[in-house]
This record gives structure tokens, sequence and C-alpha cells, in this order.
């Protein structure tokens, strides 16, 4: 999605993704800027900046700008909160932004609940089932939580020119290594607890990154097309959350067909007889088109 093509509707506020106006938020708008101009900015990236700025307390961020033609999109979350992305000819608002420290919490906040997720989706999983290929192109649970880690210290720690202790676990995230997928499987003489805990400490480092640094501290990620490589922590801090959540996403309905077990519990009394019947109604919908 290219600079100013969205606009964020909620019960609690309007943000049209462009720009900055003015305010206490002057510190962020180099680093809104260049996640605005990025070819590399998905619309699930913009869906995220969206989502993170309804989900704060007011004031909430508000972008002004001009934005193309479009359409309508919706998500809607387990709390029944709503997001309605518009795209509009043309949208103009103004209020005040948050400051950057409000923004690193919230984005703190998000990363956080990501790495619980991973972490709630593989608790109670056995060695085997952890390890094991669960898809044809070999797709394993402590695999996915390898590759995070791996990525995430890369994007958060080493290119802004920091390091941790879990620089000196990270031993594959070479060129050649990585090409052979060596991030996204674990061999046996490294155990699960310590790719879990390789995790843990890469969330450390990452958060410390995110704090002492400025959201507009220039990054240049080398992999990344010639004319976007040149970017800055606070769009690596949305990126990592966005890839995140999605893995988080994929680790969650693979655990649900090992086992039955989702990484999200909701305590609503719906048992096993609730789920074959509600599978069953949606399968005999579906056989209409078989």
């Amino acid at each position: 999605m290219r600079a100013g093509h969205g606009r964020i509707v909620s019960e609690r506020g309007t943000m049209g993704v462009s720009r900055l106006t003015s305010g206490r938020g002057h510190a962020y708008v180099t680093w809104f800027r260049s996640v605005t101009a990025t070819p590399l900015l998905s619309r699930l990236h913009c869906v995220l900046l969206a989502e993170l700025a309804v989900a704060t307390q007011p004031p909430i961020p508000t972008f002004g700008g001009r934005v193309a033609a479009g359409g309508t999109s919706r998500l809607r979350g387990r709390d029944e909160q709503r997001i309605e992305t518009t795209l509009t000819s043309e949208v103009t608002t103004t209020v005040r932004a948050m400051d950057e420290t409000s923004w690193k919490d919230v984005l703190e906040h998000y990363l956080r609940r990501a790495h619980r997720s991973v972490h709630r989706t593989i608790d109670g999983v056995s060695e085997y089932d952890l390890r094991r290929p669960l898809t044809p192109t070999g797709t394993n649970l402590l695999g996915v939580v390898k590759h995070l880690a791996t990525v995430e210290h890369g994007y958060l720690v080493t290119l802004p020119g920091r390091t941790s202790p879990a620089a000196e676990v990270i031993t594959w995230d070479d060129e050649e290594s990585m090409t052979d997928n060596a991030d996204l499987w674990v061999e046996r003489d490294m155990s699960s607890e310590s790719v879990i805990s390789l995790y843990d400490q890469v969330e450390v480092a990452s958060l410390a990154s995110m704090r002492e640094l400025p959201l507009d501290t220039p990054v240049t990620v080398p992999w990344w097309r010639p004319d976007a490589r040149d970017t800055t922590l606070g769009l690596l801090a949305v990126h990592v959350i966005a890839e995140t959540a999605q893995h988080a996403g994929q680790l969650d309905i693979l655990r649900e067909q090992l086992d039955g077990a989702t990484a999200e519990s909701s305590g609503d009394g719906r048992d096993t007889t609730w789920w074959r019947a509600y599978v069953d109604k949606i399968s005999a919908e579906a056989e209409h088109f078989a």
C-alpha cells in the first residue's frame, strides 16, 4: 500500500493513514512518513498500525492527508472490537498525535502480546510433535519459533547496530544457511528449551532497542529492494510485530490440528459436542459446492 492509501474509522477515533501534521508527535513524523512511503509496507502492516492506534487510550492519533479510491474491509476480534478500513477519494483530518513515548508503549504491548501467543501455542506439546514436519513443505512448530527468534533479532537488534547474548547462539543467519532454511528446523542436539529460551532472550533485546533508540533511527536492510532498504527502527518494529502475528496464527492452526488445542481459550463452555455440530453445519453448506 502506498502512502496515504488508508483511513481507519472506529468508535474511538479516526485515523487517515498519511502524515503527521503537527503537535507533540513531532519526533514520530520521520518514522511514520517512512512507514507510509515504503512499498514494502503491506496492507497487513497498515491494518496493524490502525489497530495499534485504536487499541490505545485517548488521545487517539490521527493523521491527515490524501487517499486514493478503493473499497472497504472489516476485522473483528474476539473482544468484539471492530476496525473498519475505508479507502476513499480524498480525506483530510487533523487531531493531536501521540508522542514517541506513547507509540513505543503501544509497539511494546503488541510485541509482547505476539510473543505470549507463540508461547501459548507450543505449551504442552511433546518433543516429537514440536519438531516433526506438519505440512508438505516441512513447517514445524519449533522451527517457526527458531525462525521468529532469528528474524526478530536481525531486524530489531543486529541491523540497528546493537548486540545481545542471543547473537552468540544464532549462528545460522549467514546467507548460505538461510538459503538452506537452517532457521526453520531444529537439529537433535539443540533442545526445545534452548530454542524457547533464545526466543525469550531476543524479546528482551528487541524491547531494549525500542526503548533506548528513537523510532526514526535510520536502518538499512541489505536484502530489501534498493529503493526501499533505507528505513527506520519504527517501521522494522511494525514489520516484526506483523510477521510474528502471522506466524502465531500459523502455529495456532497447526496446534489445533495436532490435538484440538488453541492458543486462545474461549472459556464459553462450548464442548466437543458443540464444536462437532458446528463443523458439521459448515461442512453441510460446503458440500453444495463439491
